[in-house]
């Protein structure tokens, strides 16, 4: 049977991470107690855990891991591994009574995976205010990104209170997984994929000149927005292993109308509140200066299906002491950077047609040069806009825990659900001011949200 070799998109975000950055995704739910809670009102985290196993098990892509290769095995491959029990992925958690459940989970987050498993954990968490729980699921890039993230913890938890989870079709014994490819299979099909085509057989045939010619002209593109001198701030550093995370939460339905009164999108909104914050937090540190500007890379999605398909750079106007113009700059200039993105077909998907060798040297070196000339990267997750439920537990809050890069000590990663906007700031352990961030974050919003009302009454 032909084994399913990682992806090009795959193998790059296997490249890329190291021990204090590693490149991970995680996603912070926080439930009510639901039928969880015991007589004393204290949730029994056994039962959770252990319904939170069995639900894994019947999500394909939390069953199988990477087959690392060695040289003349050709690209790693996806196996579903016999050895693998899920509910070793599945761990119990008690907040501290001064612990803080943001920063904890931005330093688990960080902690590293077992490459020798399925690239994902759970923890459930205990020790809440108000006797609730929160499960804090981590994967690894290779498996998901953010909206792929969000899409493993959406399969996990029910459209309704009382609705039946559905693990599969039933079977009386377990099937056990094939076991794992030897060295001669996978030199033997990696052999394979490179003879000559026969009986209509389709084989991969090498980049055309002309697709290689545009993946350079896309890579001289993108590394030309990170062109000219960045200003001297306080901001960029070399990340360590700890991580200090803060949180805001703001009504959507306001933003929106908001937005739509300024001829503005919400990820502008967000954009002009994370400049905001900068501004403040920088004004505290006395760098803040009227031709200050910060440099931040974006997710863009220029597919109907909201996967992020490529990324931007706006440099955001944090010397602009008037709000309006703020946003209107930055209004103007993701306006301009998507059309541009979409006139030149800037999806990165010719860069990722290079061979494997050529792509090995050139996009984790690009990632390095670019990481050392932005300020933090943003992103916004659109979320599912109804509520959910564990097990009849309903998911009141979801945070996101984007990763840190090399040198970029500060990410801001937004999710929408349920009527809310939550924007989780995930720093550098070294940082000890977040929360002059955060605050101006907060304010922002609350100021568009606000408009949002006064626009909504108008009509």
């Amino acid at each position: 049977m032909p084994l399913t070799r990682l992806r090009m998109d795959e193998l790059v975000n296997a490249w890329v991470g190291d021990d204090d950055t590693p490149f991970h995704l995680g996603l912070l739910a926080v439930f009510d107690p639901g039928p969880f809670a015991g007589p004393d009102g204290v949730v029994d985290t056994g039962p959770v855990a252990d319904e939170l196993s069995r639900r894994a098990r019947g999500v394909p892509e939390l069953g199988r891991r990477v087959l690392w290769t060695r040289w003349g095995e050709g690209r790693p491959v996806w196996v579903e591994d016999p050895d693998d029990d899920l509910a070793r992925h599945v761990e119990v958690r008690t907040l501290g009574p001064d612990a803080d459940l943001a920063t904890w989970s931005a330093n688990r987050a960080a902690t590293p995976l077992h490459r020798d498993r399925a690239l994902w954990r759970a923890d459930v968490v205990h020790g809440l205010p108000g006797g609730r729980f929160a499960v804090l699921l981590v994967v690894h890039h290779v498996l998901a990104d953010g909206i792929g993230g969000l899409r493993l913890l959406a399969s996990l938890l029910d459209e309704a209170p009382d609705a039946v989870h559905e693990y599969g079709p039933p079977r009386t014994a377990p099937v056990p997984a094939p076991p794992l490819p030897s060295h001669r299979d996978l030199v033997a099909d990696h052999l394979r994929r490179w003879r000559p085509a026969r009986d209509g057989q389709h084989r991969p045939r090498a980049p055309s000149l002309a697709r290689a010619c545009r993946a350079l002209a896309q890579y001289r593109d993108a590394m030309s927005d990170f062109s000219g001198p960045l200003p001297r701030t306080s901001l960029p550093r070399v990340v360590g292993p700890t991580r200090r995370m803060s949180v805001t939460t703001a009504p959507l339905g306001p933003l929106r109308a908001g937005a739509h009164a300024r001829g503005a999108t919400v990820n502008d909104l967000l954009l002009a509140a994370v400049a905001q914050g900068l501004r403040d937090l920088l004004s505290a540190r006395g760098e803040c200066r009227e031709s200050l500007f910060v440099r931040t890379i974006i997710p863009v999605s220029l597919d109907p299906s909201g996967q992020a398909t490529s990324m931007m750079v706006v440099d955001l106007p944090v010397g602009e002491p008037d709000p309006a113009r703020r946003l209107a700059s930055i209004t103007g200039r993701t306006s301009a950077r998507k059309a541009r993105l979409r006139a030149t077909g800037g999806t990165g998907q010719d860069l990722l047609a290079l061979p494997v060798p050529v792509a090995r040297l050139i996009i984790p070196w690009a990632r390095r040069r670019g990481s050392a000339r932005i300020h933090l990267s943003v992103t916004n997750i659109p979320g599912p806009a109804h509520p959910l439920w564990f097990a009849g537990a309903q998911l009141v809050q979801a945070f996101p825990v984007a990763p840190l890069v090399p040198l970029v000590g500060l990410t801001v990663a937004a999710l929408s659900y349920n009527g809310r906007l939550a924007v989780a700031v995930n720093a550098d352990g070294t940082i000890r001011d977040l929360d002059t961030l955060r605050d101006g974050i907060a304010a922002s919003l609350a100021d568009r949200a606000r408009e949002g009302h006064s626009a909504d009454a108008a009509t």
